[in-house]
């Protein structure tokens, strides 16, 4: 089993890092899209903070992916699901009971980010 330390890890990262490079590079495909989201949702600057936004979950999600500084690139994806989760899924979750399962999915998510920055990138990082 000694051969297999850090797999997980590895694997957790992967994933991890999927779930935010898939998603920004369909912002990127409708820019609009979510710039029309954060201004229903009151943020400011809504145009700023998209860019911010899809360009964060493609960089850290694609840094993650790789194992490139992961110690500095699970945090800015640990504030975008807090975000997240307060702005979109927690008032989702008040409104239908089934919400709760993506409260519990952003959750997981923060988990998993921190596990990651907590016992470092596993197996097959490009840096350690």
């Amino acid at each position: 089993m000694e051969n297999n330390k850090g797999h997980g890890l590895a694997i957790l990262r992967v994933v991890a890092g999927l779930l935010f490079l898939l998603p920004g590079i369909m912002k990127l495909m409708d820019p609009a899209g979510i710039t029309g989201m954060l201004t229903g949702l009151g943020f400011p600057a809504p145009s700023f903070l998209a860019w911010i936004l899809l360009l964060s979950e493609i960089i850290f999600g694609a840094s993650l992916i790789v194992g490139w500084k992961t110690k500095y690139t699970t945090w800015p994806l640990v504030i975008v699901l807090l975000v997240a989760t307060l702005t979109i899924a927690l008032p989702g979750a008040l409104e239908n009971p089934m919400g709760w399962v993506n409260v519990l999915f952003h959750l997981v998510g923060i988990g998993a980010l921190i596990s990651i920055f907590l016992d470092g990138p596993g197996a097959w990082a490009v840096s350690k």
